[in-house]
């Protein structure tokens, strides 16, 4: 079947869904979402009794949440365009806004025919829609039957939070209500998270009325959903940044997210790790784990983003996580994989949430934390296990209650007998605003019946109420101070509790030591000094796997004697030093693979050694594709994911170009060889047909910083293309000073034969010779 049959097949399809769509709205209107009532009397008696502020603070802490939470997100920091991009923000969309009031503009006809379909999107509901996903809420049944991890809370919630945020009727003396009063409020501007750092975190405090009736809000809401698909930014829960903060991550850390789902701290982790742009494959790692085989897909996306070989998500119940081991290169012995940094952001209750999940309202009870201590107590003694003698594990919620934090955290630390800490986190994030941990609580059952120690429990309730639950004399000397609890109203975020743990010795219960070899590497010397052991993790009790959900094909990397990777490596000028055995496809059968995938070596090494334990989702990033011609010397062509991660050993086919080059291949669909620039020109022509790498170096003279722009393409027999995804166009157009709404890249002016307007010279900040006269790009 060809592309126009398919695309008139698809035509056919969307009509049809139209038709049904249209028909079922007439005979059954939807009828509006209730506002949520913000209140529960349970919960307001629960936490006044527990004293998680101070009575002069509670009336301030109730009030703030029953507002909704404004939306935050954060600049890439690894990404080498993370100034520039800072800079055309705040330039660009942020200093209008403090100015801009939100009746609207005068011209009305401006604002309707620049409205997209996105505008009726509430900006602070689309911002949250990937943590949304993070709040790990788990019913009373389901967490007492299963003891795992789950879905979102809010995966089936309808979008209350934006509709009471419009209506202004359970929130009007809210933040958020009174920015949707177009009347009379005064847009509020965009507030820089000061804790953050280098100033790379904004929050945002609009509703759905402000975007409609605000011509710049409409652009700023697309050029963040745009840059965000593109991940040069996440959007994110201004808490949820916190945990990754505190981990103290450098690039040759083996890192473990235990309950990593929907991956939004992952991401923030895989950031750290590259840290340093200079080398696209540093000697660490993450591993991304979660028992919802679902969710784990949602995280494939939002890990994809970051375009870095670094990782891998599997598919495990975090509490019997397989214990997994690691060749050491030196000496060729096999050795239990111990991570330097563990992050235990455990299922919880999911409280801390309610000004962005208001369901929780009519959800809550005290039960559910009693029902999910077990489970945190278990996650957290496996994270413990699988952590190194001198590594870091840090133990989140987003939770208000003691008995999911401070118990937890104090059972722990008695447990393990002295080999375990609280590290003291005083002194980092000093713009922080925190409370320190408590040491007295009292437990509720879900009958209302109130207990202050274990011993006030009746024998037919100590089965499920336990002994962990309750704060005990030592407290003080357990320095449970040092464990910080985010309450809303101390600076206009959502609940969360971190508690950060060092591991000094082996865990009482684990096996015997087992002697590292002395060509252990200096890092891993460096980040335990004076440490010539490490422990080998205890092995959770033997159980029969079983797999939910599609089973993934297995990774198969390339042998030493690959018979593609000859010609591949001759006609790209691959490096010696390129180690193509870290390549690897996802199936087996045929000689020629659609697809090539790199992984760094520490990932090889983990996947390779344990094959038959870890139910694998997914790793590596693209890099080749194969793309057949018989004018063509190779049958693949490199793919635009994977090459920040070979261009440096990559010294064939690729050429330097300029910027009205980088314009004209990004707005132009096939453009001629004669519409590029003389250089340009000249490379082209002196090239075969087949894949090639282009280049151009970016100086930004507002912020006096310099970027290499990499594009992956075609030379064709007269004309060449970019194989450049869309969000990633619009992303180097607006570096380039190029408007991408006003250029219109979209693959459908291609298909239907249009033309979009002309890119005048105001619109580009230094415009191309030849000009650019009509846009019809598709995307890769």
């Amino acid at each position: 079947m060809g592309k126009a049959a398919k695309r008139k097949m698809k035509e056919q399809r969307r009509a049809k869904k139209a038709q049904i769509d249209a028909k079922y709205a007439t005979e059954r209107p939807q009828k509006p979402y209730k506002d949520t009532v913000r209140e529960n009397a349970v919960f307001e008696n629960y936490y006044k009794q527990q004293g998680i502020v101070g009575t002069d603070e509670w009336e301030d802490f109730l009030a703030c949440v029953r507002e909704p939470l404004p939306a935050a997100f954060r600049v890439t920091g690894s990404k080498s365009q993370a100034e520039q991009l800072l800079h055309l923000i705040q330039n660009n969309f942020f200093s209008q806004l403090n100015t801009t009031t939100s009746k609207g503009e005068e011209d009305t006809k401006e604002l309707a025919t620049e409205e997209t379909s996105t505008a009726s999107v509430s900006l602070s509901q689309t911002l949250q829609n990937t943590d949304l996903a993070d709040v790990k809420e788990v019913g009373v049944s389901e967490a007492s039957e299963n003891n795992e991890s789950v879905t979102a809370a809010g995966d089936a919630i309808p979008d209350t939070d934006g509709a009471a945020a419009a209506n202004g009727s359970t929130a009007a003396n809210g933040s958020m209500a009174a920015a949707g009063d177009t009347k009379s409020s005064e847009l509020k501007p965009p507030t820089c998270l000061k804790w953050y750092p280098d100033g790379l975190a904004w929050q945002l405090e609009y509703s759905r009325v402000s975007i409609r009736q605000n011509n710049t809000l409409k652009k700023l809401h697309s050029f963040l959903v745009s840059e965000s698909e593109s991940g040069n930014i996440s959007r994110q829960e201004a808490v949820s940044m916190i945990p990754p903060l505190l981990m103290d991550i450098k690039s040759h850390h083996k890192i473990l997210d235990m309950c990593a789902a929907p991956g939004s701290k992952t991401a923030q982790i895989i950031e750290y790790l590259h840290a340093d742009s200079a080398d696209p494959m540093p000697e660490g790692f993450v591993i991304g784990n979660d028992v919802d085989n679902k969710r784990c897909y949602l995280m494939v996306h939002q890990i994809k983003r970051l375009q870095s070989p670094n990782f891998m998500i599997v598919n495990h119940d975090a509490t019997r996580l397989p214990s997994l081991t690691y060749t050491n290169e030196k000496t060729g012995s096999t050795e239990p994989l111990l991570f330097d940094r563990v992050l235990c952001d455990v299922p919880c209750s999911g409280d801390g949430t309610l000004r962005k999940n208001p369901e929780v309202w009519r959800t809550w009870g005290p039960g559910h934390a009693i029902n999910l201590h077990s489970v945190q107590n278990r996650v957290l003694s496996r994270g413990l296990e699988l952590l190194a003698v001198g590594g870091r594990l840090v133990y989140s919620t987003c939770s208000f209650n003691p008995i999911e934090n401070e118990a937890v955290i104090a059972n722990m630390i008695k447990k393990c007998e002295g080999a375990i800490h609280l590290v003291d986190c005083s002194q980092q994030l000093p713009d922080l605003k925190r409370a320190s941990g408590m040491k007295s609580w009292k437990v509720q059952t879900k009958n209302g019946d109130w207990f202050s120690s274990f011993e006030e429990v009746p024998e037919n309730k100590r089965s499920w109420v336990r002994p962990s639950m309750f704060p005990t004399d030592d407290m003080e000397s357990l320095n449970i101070h040092r464990c910080m609890r985010i309450v809303p109203h101390h600076q206009n975020t959502g609940g969360f509790f971190i508690a950060v743990l060092e591991k000094t010795s082996h865990l009482p219960w684990q096996s015997p030591k087992v002697e590292v070899s002395e060509s252990s590497t200096e890092s891993a010397q460096a980040d335990q000094p004076g440490s010539t052991t490490v422990d080998k993790a205890k092995e959770p009790p033997t159980k029969k796997v079983k797999y939910a959900g599609f089973r993934e094909d297995p990774f198969f990397y390339f042998e030493a004697d690959n018979s593609q990777w000859p010609s591949i490596k001759e006609f790209y000028k691959f490096e010696d030093s390129f180690d193509h055995t870290q390549l690897m496809v996802r199936s087996k059968e045929g000689e020629k693979k659609r697809n090539i995938y790199v992984s760094s070596k520490s990932i090889k090494n983990v996947a390779k050694n344990n094959e038959s334990k870890i139910k694998y989702i997914n790793t590596g990033v693209k890099v080749l594709a194969r793309s057949e011609h018989e004018m063509c010397k190779c049958s693949y062509r490199l793919v635009q994911d994977g090459i920040s991660s070979v261009d440096q050993f990559v010294h064939g086919r690729r050429m330097n170009i300029e910027k009205a080059d980088v314009i004209e291949l990004l707005t132009q669909e096939n453009p001629f060889f004669s519409r590029l620039t003389p250089n340009t020109q000249s490379s082209m022509l002196k090239m075969d047909m087949g894949g090639l790498v282009m280049r151009y170096l970016h100086n930004d003279s507002n912020t006096g910083t310099e970027s290499p722009i990499l594009m992956t393409g075609w030379r064709g027999k007269t004309s060449c293309r970019v194989y450049v995804p869309k969000f990633e166009r619009h992303h180097i157009l607006r570096l380039c000073g190029v408007d991408p709404d006003k250029a219109l890249i979209d693959a459908e002016w291609a298909i239907k034969g249009k033309t979009g307007p002309e890119i005048t010279a105001a619109d580009v900040e230094d415009p191309p010779k030849d000009g650019v006269e009509e846009v019809t790009a598709t995307d890769s």
